[in-house]
């Protein structure tokens, strides 16, 4: 098979440089972080060979551990070159996307010793979500600030001590790594960097012109439950909220997690309501559907086994929450979200290719997401 990439459009000036940018993807990978970023360094590229002659330009690679196709979480079929040799390759700066095939990249031996060995041989690394554990277990982020989806936080720390993870960051940097909290956030990180390479005017052109960014500055923030990072009063509802993260899948009760913080079921009601703003079912109903929401969007799993692993009883009753708080069916609302990532402006050489029956449906418009009301 072709093994391809794509290269921006560059300035016939010799002395224009260009920078090499390597995206890292696996099976499963947000599509929204490959062409965020891909936007981002495009557009750009474009503006400065227009506007600012003369400067740096970028050129892109898709990598993967062997090279060759990668199937994202929408089914869009990403064609990717093989990581190249740690001391013979060109990439200025590597960005590693989110998605749920980082769990099982993040242990492969081959890969790990790649970025440890590359490490001293490129100007910058990044990490989006998910991605920002492969970063770890390279030993990259040792004894450095990092952030990850506030659902994975506690398992980063668990699992790779000597990180400083910043709980409440959307980004970090330490000395030219960095991380990112939130699915999609590529562009915000290729920003960054587009930034630090050309100035803040590049970049705000850049950003004005595209539609992800617009809708980030609509919408900022993770996905995370509204005042968990405000939980600071009271180590115990601190510890009672970390503890509603980590068992959320399990058959647990309020009773469980004010036991857990040794308090009585009612003094923790009242606490956690009067600290955070909500009651804990709210809480910890809230967690699930974002859970849920979140498995609808990067898995083909049934709503069934997706209800189940997010602590649901069944698929129905996940039917049932999300006409109620969504006003949409999960299926309706995992299709709206794959073809608003599909009908995303793709560069035409990118190497992707679409599955038609995913780039025909038209959405309807997204819904609200609304605040629960309890577990019942």
């Amino acid at each position: 098979m072709e093994q391809m990439s794509f290269k921006l459009p560059t300035l016939s000036d010799s002395t224009r440089t260009i920078k090499h940018i390597g995206i890292i993807v696996f099976e499963g990978v947000v599509l929204a972080d490959v062409i965020g970023a891909a936007d981002v360094f495009g557009v750009g590229d474009k503006l400065i060979s227009s506007v600012f002659a003369g400067q740096s330009g970028y050129a892109i690679s898709l990598l993967s551990l062997n090279g060759g196709v990668v199937r994202s979480s929408t089914c869009v079929q990403i064609m990717t070159l093989p990581l190249p040799p740690h001391d013979n390759h060109s990439f200025d700066t590597l960005l590693i996307a989110s998605g749920t095939g980082n769990f099982d990249a993040y242990r492969d031996p081959g890969l790990i010793g790649w970025l440890q060995d590359v490490r001293n041989n490129v100007r910058r690394i990044g990490a989006v979500c998910t991605g920002v554990f492969v970063m770890a277990a390279a030993g990259l982020l040792d004894h450095r600030r990092a952030t990850t989806h506030w659902a994975l936080q506690d398992k980063l720390i668990r699992e790779f001590p000597l990180i400083k993870v910043e709980r409440d960051a959307n980004s970090t940097e330490d000395d030219g790594f960095y991380t990112a909290s939130d699915v999609g956030m590529a562009t915000d990180l290729a920003l960054t960097f587009l930034e630090n390479d050309l100035g803040a005017s590049v970049a705000k052109r850049v950003a004005e012109s595209l539609v992800l960014c617009q809708r980030r500055r609509e919408h900022p923030g993770a996905a995370r439950p509204a005042k968990i990072t405000e939980v600071s009063k009271s180590s115990k509802i601190q510890q009672a909220s970390r503890w509603f993260i980590e068992h959320m899948a399990e058959p647990i009760s309020i009773l469980d997690a004010a036991n857990f913080v040794s308090m009585s079921e009612r003094n923790f009601q009242r606490q956690f309501k009067r600290e955070t703003g909500w009651t804990p079912h709210e809480f910890l109903l809230h967690l699930r559907l974002e859970a849920v929401r979140q498995q609808l969007t990067e898995t083909d799993l049934p709503v069934d086994k997706i209800a189940r692993r997010c602590g649901f009883l069944n698929g129905e009753h996940v039917s049932k929450l999300f006409r109620k708080h969504l006003l949409i069916s999960p299926c309706e609302y995992r299709r709206n979200e794959r073809a608003a990532q599909t009908q995303a402006q793709l560069p035409s050489d990118l190497g992707i290719s679409i599955n038609p029956a995913l780039h025909s449906f038209k959405p309807n418009s997204k819904p609200k997401s609304t605040l629960a009301d309890g577990l019942q």
